[in-house]
């Protein structure tokens, strides 16, 4: 039965993103002045829905998922995506423990043309502490490389990450910062070979579910003026 709940799980995350999916064919006639509202929603994406909990693996521990974040509407002056359009992606993320309270992860998707790749490390603060009511957190630092046929983009970004110890469903709160650069390559407009960076705060609030090894969470993020939601699935042991 819990294997048939998390494989349940996995395919209805793989379809929020296959119908939040961008059309990324508005690239071709970009304008100069959409491209940093662009990497500011491309980056947002990238950033968020990483962490569901600031509790470390612990030595050998691993965690194997899905990760998917979707943004409501693209940002004002974003011509490059429909008006109005839900957009958004998802990524398989594996993680291991390593000594020291140090986790490490790599993660990884592909859809629409956009190919995504990335990993990072995060450190818990204290020692781990599964107490009930008790609270952990953790320092994460993550890049992300996106490339597709119209742009490319290099993305960094460090966070703060917090959440209480519940037998249940645990709250978890982050903050940190996305830095992205972002290029546009092969496009018909006056865009084309141009790049821009950009650095925006990240805000994200969310609940995580245990379910025996797996898990399920959800959350919203706040950045640039824009809210995202964020999902996952895994195993974790």
């Amino acid at each position: 039965m819990f294997r048939i709940r998390i494989l349940a799980a996995l395919l209805v995350l793989w379809g929020v993103c296959g119908v939040s999916a961008a059309e990324y064919e508005g690239f071709q006639t970009i304008g100069v002045t959409a491209l940093k509202p662009f990497a500011r929603d491309l980056g947002g994406l990238l950033g968020s829905g990483s962490n569901q909990t600031a509790r470390s693996l612990g030595f050998s521990g691993f965690d194997v998922g899905v990760r998917t974040a979707a943004q409501l509407k693209p940002s004002h002056n974003n011509t490059a995506l429909k008006k109005n359009s839900v957009f958004g992606f998802g990524v398989v993320q594996a993680e291991i423990g390593m000594p020291y309270r140090i986790d490490g992860f790599v993660r990884g998707g592909s859809y629409e043309g956009l190919t995504v790749a990335g990993g990072g490390l995060r450190y818990g603060l204290w020692n781990i502490s599964d107490a009930k009511y008790k609270i952990n957190a953790m320092l994460v630092v993550m890049a992300n490389m996106a490339t597709h046929r119209y742009f490319y983009a290099l993305h960094i970004n460090s966070s703060l990450v917090c959440s209480m110890n519940m037998p249940v469903v645990s709250p978890y709160l982050g903050a940190g910062f996305d830095s992205t650069r972002l290029e546009a390559q092969a496009v018909a407009s006056p865009a084309a070979g141009m790049g821009v960076s950009v650095l925006e705060p990240r805000f994200t609030a969310g609940l995580r579910v245990k379910l025996d090894l797996g898990y399920l969470s959800a959350g919203a993020t706040y950045t640039h003026d824009s809210l995202l939601f964020n999902a996952s699935t895994g195993i974790r042991f």
